[in-house]
């Protein structure tokens, strides 16, 4: 009887070594195959081989005391910054005194704001909004555009540009401006041919371009026509004009083209109070 006292004991004693070998281990739920030291998925839906898709429901606290909310490898005590772009914090009123709250509590403040406390009194954040867009280039060096085919306008020059990414929001080069943020933006476009025979039936299209096609104008065209003329050949400078509002997102672009019917190429004309454009975030 003894010794079948001491085996069940033996026995219990390795069930006992075990799980605590394993109470100290990973620990998962709704996921076979932990991360770190504690991995939750919300939506049951990892599988032996989660995607970034399925992982971003998860919650984890790694060994270093680390939560990440839908992030495997948290670096900050709190880290929401999740693949799918909804790590958001939501933040209340509340009527807790500074002191009560502490320094460094953050509140929503019903008037519209956020403020914080530094222990001793609730300071509104700063409201200051970022600089808009707002750009400004003209051409006076000639281009030349070909009958029949769209050529976009390149080699601007500018003269203003408000963006802060490096080179600013448009690239003079290659004429094309690049969104800083989700916005509506003002785009104006104007540019003139050098003085040459206007043919019959002639005309002159000007057109704005946006890569984006949900929400919003893709191309904007304006055309200038030519019909007829009571006497014969007539000679002069052609110029055409487009403004337009554009629905554009953060990375979106905007380039400018002109097409015409001539019958030859023509050139700009070498002048930049004719050929300008404009860009400006609403």
């Amino acid at each position: 009887m003894k010794n079948k006292n001491n085996i069940a004991y033996q026995f219990l004693t390795c069930i006992l070594f075990f799980s605590s070998a394993m109470i100290a281990a990973q620990v998962g739920f709704f996921t076979p195959n932990p991360a770190q030291s504690l991995q939750i998925d919300a939506a049951k839906d990892n599988g032996s081989n989660p995607d970034a898709q399925k992982l971003a429901n998860d919650i984890v606290v790694s060994n270093t005391g680390n939560m990440g909310v839908g992030v495997l490898n948290p670096v900050t005590k709190v880290d929401l910054r999740s693949p799918d772009n909804k790590g958001l914090i939501g933040l209340g009123t509340g009527t807790q005194t500074p002191a009560e709250a502490g320094a460094g509590a953050i509140r929503y403040n019903a008037g519209g704001f956020l403020e914080y406390s530094d222990g001793e009194q609730w300071i509104a954040l700063p409201l200051t909004a970022p600089t808009k867009a707002l750009v400004n280039a003209s051409k006076s060096v000639a281009q030349s555009i070909g009958s029949g085919a769209t050529t976009y306008i390149t080699g601007w020059t500018e003269t203003v540009d408000l963006g802060t990414a490096p080179n600013g929001d448009f690239n003079p080069s290659t004429g094309v401006f690049t969104a800083p943020r989700d916005g509506f933006y003002l785009v104006s476009f104007t540019i003139t041919l050098a003085n040459g025979n206007i043919p019959k039936n002639t005309f002159i299209e000007t057109a704005i371009e946006s890569d984006r096609n949900v929400e919003n104008i893709q191309v904007f065209k304006t055309v200038n026509s030519y019909p007829a003329f009571q006497a014969g050949a007539v000679s002069n400078y052609l110029s055409g004009n487009s403004n337009a509002i554009f629905n554009l997102k953060a990375g979106n672009t905007i380039k400018f083209s002109v097409r015409h019917n001539i019958g030859s190429a023509r050139n700009t004309l070498n002048d930049s109070k004719l050929n300008n454009l404009s860009i400006s975030e609403l």
